[in-house]
């Protein structure tokens, strides 16, 4: 998954949106049918909300490189997190809409009708999410609880401010100190929605709550120089020559950021006697509805979540069959898929040792996974730019609630960054970690955003939207193009554990709508995902408890990758001779991140040498 999130954890709800007078909202002038081309003055119109959007998210103009010259102030800065901003932004958008509609796509060439039905989606999208309660980040995930385990400032920022604030000189090493500063604000503006959520009957579950508490006490009560939100910039700022700032780094975090942890942590033990250990969203105010409303967000599809636990049941039947079938074809015959699975786990020979040794050789498979498969690009790939990779330990601080693994862009002029989960080394087997490095690296994310990169052609709108259902949905598919590279021709149970990574993507889409549309229990989810995917309890506990927390965003892998392949077939037989798997990939990578429709009708499109 992405971790990146590249709007790193303040509400998406500005997204595109600005209450700033005279520069958000200007006007644009209504497009007629038949009087030309509607092409330029969309272009000039999103382009307007790309850079109000930066102006009010700082965070987000780090990101995109827009914090320099006349926005130079912006690098100092973090998002508002208030209520007050979240009703601006509310505003905002619906104004966005308004402007939209000025626009007459049918005025519009291929390319920019593509830009068009982006932008309606996201503004539709937001515009719904708003109306809501919780948060909504910039992949369009919405999250009932403003402060979790994966959730809120102290979760986000760390990362963000320690290792991609920008660091070159004087000036940006003081701008990093006033953003470490401005950590606490943040925090506090999150801890009075943790109070305002509460009062409307929006309290996380108590498993959620006591994560959160334990990892928000981690950052406060750790060393706070050997922090991720301090540690790096020192080692970049002492690199630069720029100077002693640990003491001074210090006496912020000690003076200004701990009693804002402080404070969110008796906010959390406050409402704690209040919350309950039912899992699903359907507990909370018009939960259902919210539900639904978070599928349609995460798989940018019309798809209901009983057709989802359908689907997902299918897969996961399907699935299960050819992992059978692997299995047996191994000598492993006896007992119930999930059982074998469990046995391939224990076994020595795809097990490291749990220390600092055992990490070190994880950390070794996976890079040589990724290198392995760079070489191979070009069977599959006209565009095979491939941007530097790192692969690390995610946080200490922050593992205990943190996913697997994950994938997030680096700062300006370093790497991507690849991050493992390596709490407990026991829980990443062998047989299946390259098929992560597929699915993190490349082909997976990283891969897809160093194309993204050195798209120029792509309008600064597009390169910021972000949909999970296209960005998780191209990682899993992208397993499955490793596998058609031939990576597991001499590794079958590495091929094993491509499959099983396929089943536990299936199997997600059971499970989250098992607990938020079935109201299953936490624990029957947990039982679901060990007895039927094969997958560990520890690791899986701590993926179903993610799961209560983002609704929906669970589905959004398999659906973006079923629906890629099908675009992919129904091109192959339309084209027949003339289909090119490179031409087809690098149009969807190069298309950018778009809706799940979107993307078929691109596809479509290019079969039938429509394309512009």
């Amino acid at each position: 998954m992405i971790d990146r999130r590249s709007f790193v954890g303040a509400s998406a709800a500005g997204m595109f949106a600005s209450s700033l007078p005279g520069m958000a909202f200007a006007s644009a002038r209504p497009v007629q049918s038949g009087t030309g081309s509607g092409d330029a003055a969309l272009a000039a119109l999103l382009q307007r909300h790309s850079e109000a959007y930066l102006v009010r998210s700082p965070e987000e103009a780090t990101a995109n490189d827009f914090d320099t010259g006349t926005h130079a102030a912006l690098r100092r800065l973090l998002d508002d997190r208030s209520m007050a901003a979240r009703a601006t932004d509310r505003t905002a958008i619906k104004a966005a809409l308004a402007q939209l509609a000025t626009i007459d796509r049918a005025t519009l060439s291929p390319r920019s009708a593509l830009d068009y039905d982006v932008a309606s989606f996201v503004y539709r999208t937001l515009d719904d999410l708003l109306g809501r309660y919780g948060y909504v980040d910039g992949n369009l995930r919405p999250s009932p609880y403003v402060v979790s385990q994966m959730n809120g400032a102290y979760y986000w920022l760390a990362d963000f401010i320690g290792s991609r604030h920008p660091i070159d000189d004087r000036a940006d090493a003081e701008a990093w100190l006033a953003r470490l500063a401005a950590l606490a604000p943040a925090l506090d503006q999150e801890t009075d929605r943790i109070r305002h959520d509460a009062g409307i009957g929006v309290v996380p579950p108590n498993f959620v709550i006591t994560k959160t508490i334990a990892q928000i006490k981690a950052l406060r009560d750790g060393a706070p120089l050997q922090s991720a939100l301090i540690a790096p910039a020192l080692t970049r700022i002492a690199a630069k020559g720029l100077g002693d700032y640990a003491s001074r780094a210090d006496a912020v975090f000690r003076s200004r950021i701990v009693p804002a942890l402080s404070r969110q942590i008796a906010a959390l033990e406050a409402v704690l006697p209040k919350a309950v250990d039912i899992a699903g969203v359907w507990r909370l105010p018009d939960g259902d509805d919210y539900y639904a409303a978070a599928c349609r967000a995460n798989t940018t599809a019309e798809i209901s979540p009983a057709d989802l636990h359908e689907t997902g049941l299918a897969q996961c039947k399907a699935l299960i069959a050819e992992i059978d079938a692997s299995l047996a074809r191994q000598g492993m015959t006896t007992g119930s898929v999930g059982a074998r699975i469990a046995t391939l786990n224990a076994d020595p020979r795809f097990r490291v040792s749990d220390d600092d040794a055992g990490r070190a050789k994880l950390l070794a498979i996976a890079d040589a996974s990724l290198k392995t498969v760079i070489a191979r690009l070009p069977r599959a790939f006209g565009n095979v730019s491939v941007d530097p990779i790192v692969v690390r330990r995610i946080p200490p601080a922050i593992e205990s609630g943190a996913p697997g693994a994950f994938y997030s862009e680096g700062a300006k002029g370093e790497p991507g960054v690849f991050s493992l989960n390596l709490k407990t080394p026991a829980e990443h087997s062998t047989w299946r970690l390259p098929t992560l490095a597929h699915h993190e690296g490349v082909p997976g994310h990283h891969f897809q955003y160093s194309v993204l990169a050195h798209s120029l052609a792509m309008p600064q709108f597009r390169k910021m939207v972000r949909f999970s259902a296209y960005t998780e949905g191209w990682a899993l598919y992208a397993q499955q193009v490793a596998d058609e590279l031939g990576i597991f021709e001499d590794d079958p149970f590495g091929r094993i554990g491509y499959l099983q990574s396929e089943l536990f993507r299936a199997a997600r889409i059971v499970v989250d709508t098992g607990i938020h549309y079935k109201r299953w229990t936490k624990d029957q989810a947990v039982a679901w995902m060990v007895d039927n995917a094969g997958e560990q309890p520890l690791a899986t506990e701590r993926e179903v408890t993610r799961y209560c927390v983002y609704p929906g965003q669970a589905c959004s892998f398999k659906v973006g990758a079923n629906r890629i392949v099908a675009a992919r077939e129904s091109a192959r037989a339309a084209m027949g001779a003339r289909f090119d798997i490179r031409g087809f990939h690098d149009l969807v990578l190069q298309s950018g991140p778009v809706p799940l429709a979107v993307l078929e009708k691109s596809v479509a499109d290019w079969a039938a040498g429509l394309a512009a």
